[in-house]
C-alpha cells in the first residue's frame, strides 16, 4: 500500500484512541516503520498494544464503537486479532499484546507467551530494523536497542538481543536474517554472523515447509548470489540442500574457471537472471523455475565426476544425472511436483546446443525444432534459452560462446515468421488414423509409426497432409 495510506490511518486511530485508555498505548511495529523510514511502500501493518491483553481487547472494543467490517478474527493462544476497519476495508490490521516469550522445548520453536514490556516484546524480535515501534498517539518512533534506525542508515543486519539466545531459542530467524541481508545487500554484524555459524545445527528443528518459504524468498530477492553464499558460511546449506555442500570445493576442468560452486554462483549472478530487480518479465513461477534450475543445473556433477589417468577430469552426461537428483533435492523441500518437472526439463536440456558451436554453425533446424516440439511453449523455450546464455558466459575465457543463444533465437524467429517453428505443434494424422491406414492394433508399433511421422516433421512441418500420408503408408517397422 501507498505510505500516505499507512499515514492516515495512524492518524485515523490516533483520533479515535484520544482520552481512552488505549492512548500511548497503541503502536505500529515492524515491518511497516522500517518501511515508512527507508521511504518504501507499505506490506503489511502489524501493531501492538502495551496492555495486558491489548491485542484483542482493542480489537474488541473498535468492534464494538462500529468500527470494523467483517467482524474480527481472534486467536487466543497468541493473544492476536485480526481485523478491517470500516473506514479502510481494504486494509487487514492485526492488533497483538506486546509479550516476552521462553522456550521450554528445544526440539521446537514454539514459545509459551505471556505479556510482556515493550523492551521484552523489542528483545524477541530477529532484527533491529524489524524491532522498531511507533507511538500512534505520538507519532515518535521508539528504537529500544538504540541501533534499530543507525542500522537502518548504515545498512547493517544485526539481532536486537545476543544472538545465541535469539537463535537457539528460534533458529528459523538465521534464515531470516539471511533472507534480510540479501534482500537489502546489507552487511551482517559480526557477532551476529557468528552467531549464526555457531548455532546453524539448530535449523535441524525447521519444518521443511518454513524452510521452503524462506528459501523462495531468498531466490526471488534483490541479490540472491549473496544468500546463496551466506547460507554456504554459516553452515545453513546444510538443512537446505547438502548435497551442494560437495560442490564448493570440487575442481573442473579446462572448459571452467574455478569450482563447481564458483561457476554455479556466476551463472545465478547472471545479468539474464537478475530475477530481483524487478525487470525480469517472467512470472513469479517460472521465476522459481529458473532459478532453481540455474542453481541445481551442474548439481549432478557430484555423481559423475572422472579423472583419467592422464589427470583430465570429465563429468560425462552430468546433466542427465542432475535432471535425475531435482526430485530427490526438491521433494523434501515440498516443491509441487509442477515445479520438480520443469525444474528437471531445464537442467537436462541446459547442454542440448553446446555442440551446435559458437556461431551455431552446426545447428540443423530440424533439431531446432524439436526443441521448440519439445519445450511445448515458447516462453518455456525461452526460459531454457535463459539458463543456456547463463551457463555460457560462466565458462572459461575463450568457451563462454556468447553469441551463440542470440543467434537460436534470431533463427527461432525467422521460423515463426516462415511459420515452421513447432511450439504446440501436432502431426496431421492421429493415432487412430495410423492404426487405420496400417491396419495395426493399439501398441508399440502405433508408437514408432508416430514417432517417425515426427522425425518427418521435424525436418519440414509445413508439408501437406497428404505427404504424412505417403510417408506413413510407405514406412516399414524398424523393431
Amino acid at each position: 500500500m501507498k505510505r500516505e495510506l499507512y499515514i492516515q490511518i495512524k492518524k485515523f486511530l490516533r483520533e479515535v484512541i484520544r482520552g481512552t485508555e488505549f492512548e500511548g498505548h497503541v503502536m505500529t511495529v515492524g515491518g511497516c516503520v522500517r518501511d515508512e523510514l527507508m521511504g518504501l511502500e507499505i506490506k503489511d501493518i502489524d501493531m501492538c498494544v502495551s496492555l495486558p491483553g491489548g491485542g484483542i481487547r482493542f480489537a474488541e472494543w473498535l468492534k464494538e464503537k462500529g468500527l470494523t467490517t467483517k467482524g474480527v478474527t481472534v486467536y487466543p493462544n497468541y493473544g492476536t486479532a485480526m481485523l478491517h476497519l470500516t473506514a479502510f476495508p481494504d486494509v487487514e490490521l492485526e492488533f497483538v499484546q506486546t509479550r516476552k516469550e521462553r522456550y521450554i522445548d528445544h526440539s521446537c520453536r514454539n514459545p509459551e507467551t505471556a505479556f510482556g514490556t515493550i523492551e521484552d516484546d523489542c528483545m524477541r524480535r530477529d532484527l533491529t530494523i524489524n524491532a522498531l515501534y511507533c507511538n500512534v498517539s505520538t507519532d515518535e518512533i521508539i528504537d529500544i536497542t538504540g541501533n534499530g534506525v543507525n542500522d537502518i542508515r548504515d545498512h547493517i543486519i544485526r539481532t536486537p538481543a545476543d544472538p545465541d539466545l535469539t537463535y537457539d531459542d528460534d533458529p528459523l530467524r538465521i534464515l531470516r536474517c539471511i533472507r534480510f541481508a540479501s534482500r537489502y545487500g546489507w552487511d551482517v554484524e559480526a557477532e551476529t554472523m557468528a552467531g549464526m555459524k555457531r548455532n546453524a545445527f539448530r535449523l535441524e528443528i525447521i519444518t521443511k515447509e518454513r524452510i521452503h518459504d524462506e528459501f523462495c524468498k531468498m531466490a526471488t530477492c534483490q541479490y540472491p548470489v549473496m544468500a546463496m553464499e551466506l547460507l554456504r558460511e554459516t553452515g545453513s546449506m546444510h538443512f537446505v540442500i547438502p548435497e551442494l555442500e560437495e560442490t564448493y570445493s570440487m575442481m573442473q576442468n579446462e572448459y571452467h574457471f574455478g569450482t563447481v560452486w564458483e561457476h554455479t554462483l556466476a551463472v545465478l549472478g547472471s545479468e539474464k537472471l537478475a530475477f530481483g530487480n524487478g525487470q525480469n518479465a517472467v512470472k513469479s513461477e517460472e521465476f522459481l523455475v529458473l532459478w532453481l534450475a540455474a542453481l541445481l543445473h551442474d548439481i549432478g556433477k557430484i555423481r559423475c565426476r572422472e579423472v583419467t589417468e592422464d589427470g583430465k577430469v570429465h563429468f560425462l552426461k552430468h546433466e542427465q544425472m542432475s535432471a535425475e537428483m531435482i526430485d530427490e533435492l526438491l521433494r523434501p523441500l515440498k516443491f509441487s511436483n509442477e515445479i520438480i518437472k520443469e525444474v528437471a526439463f531445464l537442467v537436462r536440456n541446459h547442454m542440448i546446443c553446446k555442440t551446435w558451436g559458437y556461431e551455431c554453425e552446426h545447428m540443423k533446424d530440424k533439431k531446432l525444432r524439436r526443441l521448440h516440439y519439445e519445450c511445448k511453449t515458447e516462453e518455456h523455450f525461452r526460459l531454457l534459452m535463459t539458463l543456456i546464455h547463463a551457463d555460457n558466459m560462466a565458462h572459461a575465457e575463450g568457451r563462454c560462446m556468447p553469441r551463440q543463444v542470440e543467434l537460436i533465437l534470431r533463427r527461432t524467429e525467422q521460423m515463426k515468421a516462415e511459420g515452421s517453428a513447432m511450439f504446440g505443434y501436432k502431426l496431421p494424422l492421429t493415432g487412430k488414423e495410423v492404426m487405420d491406414m496400417k491396419g495395426f492394433t493399439p501398441g508399440p508399433a502405433v508408437k514408432e509409426c508416430l514417432e517417425y511421422l515426427m522425425k518427418v516433421a521435424f525436418a519440414n512441418p509445413l508439408r501437406e497432409r497428404e505427404e504424412f500420408v505417403k510417408h506413413l503408408l510407405g514406412y516399414r517397422l524398424q523393431r
